[in-house]
């Protein structure tokens, strides 16, 4: 039991230092200061309750998917700092997931502006 709860605050603590590390990030950084504008909004705007957590939850899969995609790149660029041509499609791959969530929640917003 104890051993289990150390080992639940050693991946706390890992996790608080990648949160650390992926606020040096820029993009990761944006979409956070994105995230100051957004709940503000959602909570100003008279919108229903569950399209409001939608909107709330697709943002946050954003900010899980650009750790993500921060954490492909740096193992990439551990690989290889050369230029390769499977590496960037890879990291491409990894930026377009990002790009398409953003999508979603650019059109769910625009759609809370219309409605």
């Amino acid at each position: 039991m104890i051993y289990t709860i150390k080992k639940l605050y050693s991946n706390f603590l890992n996790s608080l230092n990648g949160l650390k590390f992926a606020l040096k990030e820029h993009s990761f950084l944006i979409e956070i200061l994105g995230g100051l504008i957004l709940i503000p909004y959602l909570v100003i705007v008279d919108l229903n309750g569950i399209f409001k957590i939608i909107i709330f939850s697709i943002y946050f899969i954003l900010l899980a998917s650009e750790l993500l995609n921060t954490s492909i790149e740096k193992l990439a660029d551990k690989i290889t700092k050369e230029n390769d041509m499977d590496i960037k499609k890879i990291k491409d791959l990894s930026s377009a997931s990002v790009f398409v969530i953003l999508i979603l929640l650019i059109i769910l917003l625009i759609i809370s502006i219309l409605i």
